[in-house]
């Protein structure tokens, strides 16, 4: 009877241990699950918004393209300093209306942007110092064509930005 008991214990202590052991393998298991299906549920919400954010840089870098730019905004008869003034404002516009995208890229495309941005208001403002202030607007926006003609600034730009977003999308 003694020897029956320790068996019988033996048995029983076995196979709570295994069950234990199972039952712990089985909730690892599922946490594990569970928190894949978050990582992925995270990554498919992220992942939309990130390459959102890498369409709108690449519009906001076309619409400052000087060529575009000076299109879109040059008006005759306004004077250098009104057409400086609506060139810088529409940039600066379009930037501030562009500015919460900086948290879905990374910094250094972020930076390439701002980069961009500065070196294309540098020239409209090296342009314009290059002209009587009240002095008609034609000839400057040419200049300012040629000018940029002359840099590729946002050509480059969005090379980056399409080389930096495909470490992304794919």
């Amino acid at each position: 009877m003694n020897q029956l008991g320790f068996w019988l214990f033996l048995g029983i202590s076995v196979f709570s241990a295994t069950f234990c052991y199972t039952v712990k393998i089985i909730m690892e298991t599922k946490s594990k699950i569970a928190a894949l299906r978050s990582s992925k549920s995270s990554q498919s919400t992220i992942l939309p918004l990130r390459l959102q954010a890498y369409e709108r840089m690449a519009l906001f870098l076309e619409r400052i393209d000087p060529n575009q730019l000076v299109m879109r905004i040059h008006t005759s008869g306004l004077t250098v300093s009104q057409e400086q003034n609506l060139l810088l404002t529409a940039i600066r516009s379009e930037f501030e209306h562009n500015l919460s995208q900086q948290i879905y890229i990374s910094d250094s495309v972020w930076q390439n942007v701002c980069d961009a941005k500065a070196d294309i208001e540098a020239i409209i403002n090296t342009v314009a110092g290059d002209f009587d202030k009240d002095s008609d607007s034609r000839e400057y926006a040419e200049m300012i064509l040629a000018v940029a003609s002359k840099k590729p600034i946002v050509e480059l730009a969005i090379q980056i930005l399409k080389s930096d977003m495909q470490k992304w999308a794919y």
